[in-house]
């Protein structure tokens, strides 16, 4: 199955915190200070403060080779800092038993044991997470048709991230990280892997933190980002909030200019005499009313778009702070 992922694919908006039992977080979150990390004279990190409360889905976003593994790798203590603190909980993960088995991780390249097959993992599983659900995982196993008799070394790419999602999800862990978790997955599966996601989170709050390029797919369970550049934090932001605050203004390019003038505009594009812009403050009823006068549309931005107008996605500094960001 190899088409895209349409409206029909996707999870419901962000709402699976309303109703939901024992959705009052009690736990205090993720703190990290002044958190540095170099490997010789390259500096990965430098300086991240952050604060996660608990018990919601953050997507840790940027280009390759920013530091978003380096900073999961640290978070969960399989690699230590060069300087700073990360506590989970008000206590430090390293060779803190209690709080490291709250925590899930399976890194993209995860090397398993050679002789290892699924139905040996699955068996071996409830052994370090406290709140395994082996009906997530006999779920997950059988909506991903993962061979369970053959050796995991053997497994394709695709299979292998299916693999890494059935274990996240089926751990329950109370902080549970996914380091782009579709790699290799089709539109279908990635399908699966979305709903599962959103339909675990509502059953069983926990903080989950995942890093991914594919950022309008997933952007409806997304509730808080992490911007990153160069290893140096961005940006954390609600994104209901930055999102509220720009549209995208499209039509002729003078009558677009004639609409948005005065408007602090994020980022233009054309395409012949069609313009498209980016804009911040655009709301309000006398703001459509005005374009249809122009025949210009005002539409919602997705959070690609955003993200990518702001310089994150490339080394160029953002321009702007938008209302909503906590950094």
């Amino acid at each position: 199955m190899t088409e895209g992922v349409t409206d029909a694919h996707r999870p419901h908006p962000r709402n699976h915190h309303l109703g939901r039992p024992g959705s009052t977080p009690s736990a205090d979150g993720i703190t990290i200070t002044g958190l540095s990390k170099s490997f010789g004279r390259t500096e990965v990190l430098h300086e991240i403060d952050l604060h996660l409360p608990p018990d919601r889905v953050y997507g840790l976003l940027g280009s390759n080779g920013v530091g978003k593994t380096t900073l999961m790798s640290i978070i969960c203590h399989h690699i230590f800092p060069s300087s700073g603190q990360v506590l989970i909980d008000g206590q430090p993960p390293a060779e803190n038993a209690g709080v490291l088995e709250r925590t899930c991780f399976i890194h993209e390249d995860q090397r398993w044991n050679d002789d290892f097959t699924l139905d040996i993992l699955l068996r071996v599983a409830p052994g370090f997470f406290a709140r395994w659900s082996s009906a997530t995982a006999e779920n997950l196993v059988g909506r991903f048709k993962l061979p369970r008799r053959t050796k995991l070394k053997k497994m394709s790419r695709g299979q292998r991230s299916a693999l890494a999602i059935t274990i996240s999800l089926a751990s329950r862990a109370p902080y549970t990280f996914l380091d782009e978790p579709y790699l290799g997955l089709d539109a279908g599966a990635r399908s699966i892997f979305y709903t599962e996601l959103l339909n675990e989170i509502s059953e069983v709050p926990r903080t989950v933190i995942m890093s991914t390029h594919l950022i309008d797919e997933a952007a409806s369970l997304m509730e808080d980002i992490i911007l990153m550049r160069n290893g140096r934090l961005a940006m954390h932001a609600d994104v209901d909030s930055i999102t509220s605050q720009v549209s995208i203004v499209r039509g002729l390019g003078d009558d677009v200019d004639r609409l948005i003038g005065g408007l602090e505009v994020l980022s233009r594009q054309s395409m012949g005499r069609i313009e498209s812009a980016m804009v911040r403050g655009l709301a309000g009823g006398e703001a459509h009313h005005r374009a249809d006068e122009l025949h210009v549309s005002i539409e919602p931005a997705g959070l690609q778009e955003l993200v990518a107008a702001l310089g994150v996605l490339d080394a160029t500094p953002a321009a702007t702070t938008l209302e909503g960001a906590h950094s």
